[in-house]
């Protein structure tokens, strides 16, 4: 079955946040962390009961980024997986 990816406004917001940080701190990193959020969303597509439970009550799971200290929290159900955040672990979730 291949479920159909749905990102979040949240989620959208979090990545091209990454990108624009990426890209102040290397040239052509910023292309490299929006790849590697490319390959984990396909690898979450492919593989959705592989990752950890983040929320388990509330299906949430959390697949950790190669590379970059990110994780991407997500659900899913019978045909679609939506990306909740892209959340940078480096980060205070408090603030």
């Amino acid at each position: 079955m291949s479920w159909k990816i749905i990102v979040s406004t949240s989620a959208s917001w979090d990545i091209a946040n990454g990108i624009d940080y990426y890209k102040l701190q290397q040239k052509g990193l910023g292309r490299k962390f929006e790849n590697k959020v490319h390959t984990t969303i396909k690898r979450i597509q492919k593989y959705p009961f592989a990752a950890s439970f983040a929320l388990e009550s509330e299906g949430v799971r959390y697949k950790v980024m190669d590379v970059f200290p990110f994780i991407i929290l997500y659900k899913f159900d019978e045909v679609n997986i939506y990306i909740l955040r892209v959340f940078n672990t480096n980060k205070n979730p408090l603030f």
